[in-house]
């Protein structure tokens, strides 16, 4: 039993970097910026983007910082299309395609993505309705993270001056998603419902209710707010046959410069988790 395990083990172990091959990076949208974000590209110093630049079209890795609340609009090539609003820390560190061929032709294929957010404080609002069958999406938080393949939703995180207290609401808007804490429980959250969450100390609380009307209209608003950018509902478009097709799959990355160069992933700093469990590690 063991030695049928090992072997499984090499064989998933030497699979993983020809899969890791057919992801590719995508690209993504900034719509508005507004005066106040600070952006940075990993690697790289800080820029600025002017207004008279927007909308501007990126592939690189990017944090943003605010210390008020101001708005971040951006739309991704993976089908999402989002708002961020300060203060705090936003980043997007991820946002990668595969195609998955039939050998016969490209309209043959499918396509599946996979979207990576991170934000400390402020609110995020996703709209991910165009995402494909089975393609995904991640929000990272201090609190825990929430997984969904699709639909609208928004989080938003607080925390008070002067106190250890941190609170946060989800809003499952449209679809569903999956909340899991930083010790792993996970809870799905339904549309048209909305989950509180109080971190105070050694408190943790968890609660589901119903959104009322007035907190629906987040969806209308959200449109309203971008019906005066280009081309509003358009996703940035990336052009398959320009990814690294040609590459075949049993060349390792490091063998080959232009693979490593195109998957050059910086590393991402670690994320300070507002763990309520963590008394209890130290205790274990």
């Amino acid at each position: 039993m063991l030695r049928n395990f090992l072997c499984l083990f090499m064989l998933i172990s030497l699979s993983c970097p020809a899969y890791s091959l057919k992801w590719h990076r995508g690209c993504y949208q900034i719509d508005q910026f507004d005066p106040g974000i600070q952006f940075v590209k990993y690697g790289e110093e800080p820029a600025e983007i002017l207004e008279e630049n927007l909308p501007v079209k990126l592939s690189q890795l990017a944090k943003f910082f605010a210390d008020d609340s101001a708005k971040l609009f951006f739309r991704l090539s993976t089908g999402v299309l989002g708002k961020w609003e300060g203060p705090g820390k936003f980043s997007i560190e991820g946002f990668d395609h595969i195609w998955v061929e039939d050998g016969v032709s490209k309209e043959s294929s499918s396509e599946l993505t996979r979207t990576i957010l991170y934000f400390d404080k402020g609110q995020v609002f996703i709209n991910a309705e165009a995402l494909s069958k089975e393609s995904s999406i991640l929000v990272e938080t201090p609190l825990g993270k929430v997984v969904t393949y699709g639909g609208i939703f928004s989080l938003k995180l607080e925390e008070f001056k002067d106190s250890t207290q941190r609170n946060a609401i989800i809003n499952c808007y449209k679809g569903s998603l999956v909340y899991t804490d930083k010790r792993g429980f996970a809870r799905t959250l339904t549309d048209g419902n909305k989950m509180l969450i109080i971190l105070k100390n050694d408190l943790f609380k968890v609660n589901v209710v119903k959104m009322d009307e007035i907190e629906q209209r987040a969806v209308g608003n959200f449109n309203k707010e971008r019906a005066n950018f280009i081309d509003a509902g358009a996703i940035p478009k990336v052009d398959w046959h320009t990814q690294l097709n040609s590459v075949k799959s049993d060349v390792l990355v490091s063998e080959n410069p232009e693979v490593k160069k195109y998957y050059y992933f910086p590393v991402i700093e670690q994320i300070e988790s507002f763990n309520p469990y963590k008394k209890s590690y130290r205790d274990d």
